[in-house]
């Protein structure tokens, strides 16, 4: 009678229900937010603009009142940067822009062309190359948004051209050019590799790493703690309830936090060799295997930190928040950064998953360019180790200085209950 009295007091119902419920609110409004409306969120997409050399004697100047009027257009939703082929070159394979609009070294000539007199009559051709390893949400919002612009642009450019034609015997054919004279087209930059599921599987395969380490963190604290006899252990309808070993926070912790270290390597290789079987490969094999190791042993020692200073329930719920829902929507991974709300863009600097991520598309995409996120990865990965490290030994080292914190199992003394 009061097991069943205590199973329906107030005190052990109550928590779980308003922690549920409350997470029923927070997940939706971190995932909505942040992912329902990425084109009124845009902010400052990275674009490169190459205005190639003009070819042939012309007066017009076309090609450069072209590349001012989209810079006057872009607004705040596009960042337009001028730079030249090499530098687009660099600037594409260290993933520093979206993406970026050609304007040919053939474009004033073909304009003149469009002119009555001309032997012949050739449309320039705009291009707008895609960074492809940034996924099909980042592309299609680049494309979505110079387009229109561009068209503006060469509606625009119509007129005057027609201003300036001002012939009323102007052919047919060479108004209807004039009218529109440059066509717009869009193409990667450079093509993905195979099996790169359309620029996300460098998404997926952080997304496991991330939850390698955190699920790992979740599984080898329980079964630590039940080999040590602190909670016991069940196996389906088999309980084990070994002798306590009266084991300090700190060398608790610790002892997690190595064995997490010994399966992380493993765990690594494993993941690697299900994608290869799969066709996902990389360029340098053994830096992936290193990174994702370092990745998983870094996260699941942050995860066991928290754990450690907020016990396995609240601190399973700080962990999935933190690692996962507002890390996953800030890690520029399905939505561009650019997009996102303000809030989002500030958390994805402090997110590991955003650098996890950063540093899996430079070796998936990028050739493991170090200037693709690659370098900026190792950084974050041994920075937040490290810190998950120093956090869990203080947090633990200093709760093993208060008698009230003790682990030790002791008697409490019932004196009542609630309703």
């Amino acid at each position: 009678m009061n097991a069943l009295r205590t199973l329906t007091a107030r005190r052990t119902w109550l928590t779980p229900v308003v922690l549920i419920v409350g997470l029923g609110a927070i997940l939706p409004a971190v995932y909505l937010a942040g992912t329902v409306d990425p084109q009124g969120h845009l902010s400052g997409m990275p674009v490169g603009l190459v205005v190639e050399q003009q070819a042939g004697a012309t007066d017009r100047g076309v090609a450069e009142d072209v590349a001012a009027a989209l810079e006057s257009a872009a607004g705040g939703t596009l960042a337009i940067t001028r730079m030249s082929r090499s530098e687009l070159a660099t600037a594409m394979h260290a993933d520093r822009v979206a993406g970026a609009v050609v304007i040919p070294e053939d474009f004033d000539s073909s304009i003149a062309s469009l002119f009555p007199g001309a032997t012949h009559s050739a449309v320039p051709v705009l291009s707008i190359l895609t960074n492809a390893g940034d996924g099909g949400l980042s592309n299609g919002l680049l494309v979505g948004n110079l387009t229109p612009v561009l068209r503006g642009i060469a509606d625009g450019l119509g007129e005057q051209l027609l201003q300036t034609a001002a012939d009323p015997a102007l052919p047919a054919a060479n108004a209807t050019l004039l009218s529109q004279p440059f066509d717009v087209v869009s193409l990667p930059y450079a093509p993905l590799p195979d099996n790169a599921g359309m620029g996300m599987s460098a998404f997926y395969y952080s997304l496991v790493l991330v939850l390698l380490g955190f699920i790992g963190a979740s599984l080898v604290s329980p079964l630590v703690d039940s080999a040590l006899g602190f909670v016991p252990s069940e196996l389906g309808p088999l309980v084990a309830r070994r002798s306590y070993a009266a084991l300090s926070r700190r060398a608790t912790f610790l002892g997690k936090a190595a064995i997490l270290a010994t399966a992380a390597p493993f765990a690594a290789l494993a993941l690697q060799l299900i994608a290869a079987l799969l066709g996902v490969t990389v360029g340098a094999p053994l830096v992936l295997w290193l990174y994702s190791a370092a990745v998983i042993a870094a996260i699941g020692t942050s995860a066991l930190a928290v754990f450690s200073i907020f016990g396995p329930g609240i601190g399973s719920l700080v962990n999935t928040l933190f690692f996962v829902a507002l890390a996953m929507v800030s890690s520029g991974g399905t939505v561009p950064i650019a997009a996102t709300p303000p809030f989002f863009r500030w958390f994805s600097d402090i997110s590991p998953y955003r650098h996890v991520i950063d540093g899996t598309r430079s070796l998936f995409y990028f050739d493991g360019n170090p200037a693709a996120g690659l370098g900026g990865a190792w950084i974050s990965v041994g920075v937040g180790g490290a810190l998950g490290l120093l956090l869990g030994l203080v947090v633990t080292t200093l709760y093993g200085r208060v008698r009230a914190f003790s682990r030790h199992p002791r008697e409490s003394v019932v004196t009542g209950s609630s309703a």
